[in-house]
């Protein structure tokens, strides 16, 4: 009990109100209604079974009537003894006789059986050894089919083809020795059983099946089988499942086997259990909203309460009109929310305290990274300004000096952290101009600044620290010429740069960033002063810049 108490304590009040109202109302009458559905379906399923045993009656008296018809129609033929007494001495007449004999055969066949277009051929052979058939031949000499009929009293009933000729088909052979006069063979075409199957049945769904004595299907329903046909067994066709009855046509020695489906014989019961499930969900509709009232007047005061609880700041109090036990948990609530608020002031002084000593403690260390920048660049350019004015002239001097002092004013600009997009791109370009009078014009850059970037204010010396790693590292490889693509674009509060034309030996493997000093700096200085989330990165294509974009103060 404890343990069911344990689990239930781990659900909100609301579900376990909701459970309840659902377990108390819904599940009786949800055992009742199954019960009663169970009930009534294995009562019209034994009806259904009935149904299907009567049918099935029905349609095997209609199948041994037709057949029995044939059977009728030999009796005929052996009813006529005189002309069978000429058929058995047939091959010691002379001619005019076996003439005669030969032409009252067949006005006897035809008179016999010439109205039933389902016959295909009937054959008569002497005990001679003659044979009389119309049109064509069933049997040949030394048949089995002959030899298996003379030893029986009664009709053979098989679903074989003929003996001769090319005609593959089965048909439906009745075979009968007429002693002593010799054998009567009878061919049935296999499309009027088809017809019988289509026809035995009292409505459409209903189908039929007929076997031989040998468990082949002759005709109908190709999904039952000869096994098939128990009262109220199942068997599984194109059509679904169904309800199956069988008996054997007692004259054939044939079994007829015949389905109806469930759906057909159990529509009743289907409707009843629908009209079930329909009272069951207006039930549920009804426990569900029942239900809500009930348990909103539970939770709603635990809810306010708690939202309370989830909001920063305690200066808020809650007010309550009821007079229950909740009305109590909330005053004292109050009391311990005015307690908490004096405490919460003293921690928020303390943490504004160490909020601005960690502030000195970042621009220091932001101080100390921005005067690492390699001095050795400004040797360089002084060289390369005294070279120019030894053997260049004056004006590209002047040029020099000028991309200098713009570079050097960029760098070492007091109190002035920031710089818009559009300044930084124009000191990497002032860098570039002069490192290109140190390499012959051999690096090339190509910018690609979406529209309402150019003016975002971001941390100045991006973008220069990591050109001369890019640069260098293509010195190193002894490129012909250096070209590179800035992308840079905003991408809601922050904007990513993206660099392209990387050297080799940078992406292949992806070079730590703390072995390249100018995206090193950059990144730690990024990290340090607005966190994790930007920095540099080097991917497979290029180098990744993310910076945030710094709002103008108000």
């Amino acid at each position: 009990m404890h343990t069911m108490i344990r689990w239930i304590r781990k659900l909100k009040i609301e579900k376990r109100l909701r459970t309840f109202f659902f377990l108390a109302s819904i599940v009786p009458v949800l055992i009742l209604g199954i019960c009663s559905a169970a009930g009534s379906y294995e009562e019209m399923k034994e009806m259904a079974v009935d149904y299907s045993a009567a049918m099935a009656d029905i349609s095997l008296g209609n199948m041994e009537q037709h057949f029995s018809k044939y059977l009728s129609q030999i009796e005929a033929v052996e009813e006529s003894s005189a002309l069978l007494q000429r058929i058995s001495s047939y091959n010691s007449a002379d001619w005019d006789e076996k003439k005669q004999t030969e032409n009252d055969m067949r006005l006897l066949v035809n008179s016999i059986f010439g109205q039933n277009q389902e016959v295909d051929t009937v054959e008569i052979s002497s005990a001679d050894g003659a044979k009389f058939y119309y049109p064509s031949p069933i049997t040949k000499k030394g048949s089995p089919l002959l030899a298996e009929t003379e030893v029986l009293d009664g009709p053979l009933w098989s679903f074989i083809p003929k003996e001769t000729g090319a005609d593959k088909e089965n048909y439906i052979v009745i075979s009968k020795a007429m002693k002593p006069y010799g054998t009567i063979v009878l061919a049935l075409k296999k499309d009027y059983a088809e017809t019988l199957c289509e026809n035995a049945g009292a409505v459409k769904q209903w189908k039929t099946a007929i076997f031989d004595g040998s468990g082949a299907l002759v005709a109908g329903e190709d999904a039952f089988d000869r096994a098939s046909g128990a009262d109220g067994a199942v068997a599984f066709t194109e059509q679904g499942k169904m309800f199956t009855s069988g008996h054997v046509i007692s004259s054939m020695q044939w079994k007829i086997v015949n389905g109806v489906p469930y759906s057909y014989l159990l529509d009743g019961v289907y409707q009843q259990i629908g009209v079930l499930f329909a009272l069951l969900a207006a039930g549920i509709l009804v426990v569900f909203y029942l239900s809500k009232i009930m348990t909103a007047s539970i939770t709603e005061p635990l809810g306010k309460l708690t939202k309370a609880m989830e909001r920063d700041g305690w200066k808020e109090l809650l007010t309550d009109e009821g007079r229950d036990e909740y009305h109590e948990l909330i005053q004292g609530f109050n009391q311990m929310n005015e307690r908490l608020g004096h405490m919460g002031n003293e921690v928020l002084q303390m943490e504004l305290k160490e909020s601005r000593l960690e502030r000195i403690k970042k621009e220091t260390e932001l101080s100390a990274l921005q005067k690492q920048i390699n001095p050795h660049f400004l040797y360089n350019t002084l060289e390369t300004i005294y070279w120019n004015g030894q053997y260049e002239g004056a004006e590209e001097i002047s040029d020099v000096v000028i991309a200098v002092g713009n570079y050097f004013r960029t760098i070492i600009s007091k109190g002035q952290e920031y710089t818009t997009v559009g300044q930084e791109a124009k000191s990497v370009e002032n860098y570039l101009f002069l490192q290109n009078l140190r390499f012959g014009g051999r690096i090339r850059i190509w910018w690609d600044i979406r529209e309402g970037t150019e003016d975002c204010r971001v941390m100045k010396l991006i973008l220069q620290p990591v050109m001369e790693d890019m640069i260098n590292e293509a010195l190193e490889e002894k490129a012909k010429e250096i070209q590179f693509c800035v992308e840079g674009k905003r991408e809601g509060s922050q904007v990513r740069f993206f660099i392209s034309g990387v050297p080799r030996n940078l992406t292949e493997g992806f070079r730590k960033i703390q072995e390249l000093p100018g995206c090193g700096n950059v990144n730690q200085r990024l990290k340090l002063y607005f966190g994790q989330h930007y920095g540099v990165t080097i991917e497979e294509n290029g180098i990744c810049i993310l910076v945030p974009v710094k709002e103008e103060e108000t």
